[in-house]
């Protein structure tokens, strides 16, 4: 896949039980993802959690990004989801 980079700060999700919110911001070249998790399920999950955003973005192109998420008990295809939504918000495919 192409190479591609985030334009602007874009988020989707909500702060509803199951769900997630998941803030994506540009990052300098080369300075590769990095995650900022917040939420109480946080030290259980966070690595696979990490891997979720990490082969998200991965797949989509997107090397450098700054991630911010707060959850309350995502599943795995909705920080997917949230994931995506918010990469197409923040210019990924323009």
């Amino acid at each position: 896949m192409a190479a591609r980079k985030l334009l602007r700060e874009a988020q989707a999700g909500t702060e509803e039980r199951e769900d997630c919110i998941v803030k994506l911001s540009p990052a300098e070249p080369g300075t590769g993802i990095k995650i900022e998790i917040v939420g109480k399920s946080r030290d259980v999950f966070r690595d696979e959690v990490f891997r979720i955003f990490d082969n998200t973005l991965h797949g989509m192109g997107i090397e450098d990004a700054i991630v911010w998420s707060s959850g309350k008990s995502p599943l795995n295809f909705t920080i997917v989801a949230r994931t995506k939504a918010a990469a197409i918000k923040g210019g990924a495919f323009e």
